[in-house]
């Protein structure tokens, strides 16, 4: 039974496109895209995503994004900010990408990797 499964899941992305399989290895695809790529989109959105942005934002609203006080002020806020609210956006956005890519696509790179921008 091992070795069937082993042999089974090993040739699952070659049937995933029009095999026999094809659903099954979908839904197998979405769920580990899944389940990778929503600590991923975590870890991308809270850590670098939207702290850097939201940063650059404020930056920009302050009156000059070049500006060392815009910078420091909008670095101050915008960071914090950022991180909080990447948790969340980063869990909803790289499940999101997890399921819908790796459904598509399964087991592709592509479904593996949240950090392109839309």
């Amino acid at each position: 039974m091992i070795a069937g499964a082993i042999t089974l899941g090993a040739a699952l992305p070659s049937m995933a496109a029009d095999g026999p399989l094809g659903s099954v290895a979908a839904l197998g695809g979405s769920v580990t895209a899944g389940v990778f790529d929503t600590p991923e989109g975590v870890l991308w959105n809270s850590l670098w995503n939207c702290p850097y942005k939201t940063q650059r934002y404020l930056a920009e609203k302050f009156g000059d994004e070049h500006g060392l006080g815009q910078n420091l002020a909008a670095f101050v806020i915008g960071v914090p900010t950022g991180f909080l609210w990447g948790i969340p956006y980063g869990a909803i956005t790289g499940a999101h990408h997890g399921f819908v890519t790796g459904w598509e696509k399964p087991f592709s790179t592509e479904s593996y990797l949240v950090t392109e921008e839309k």
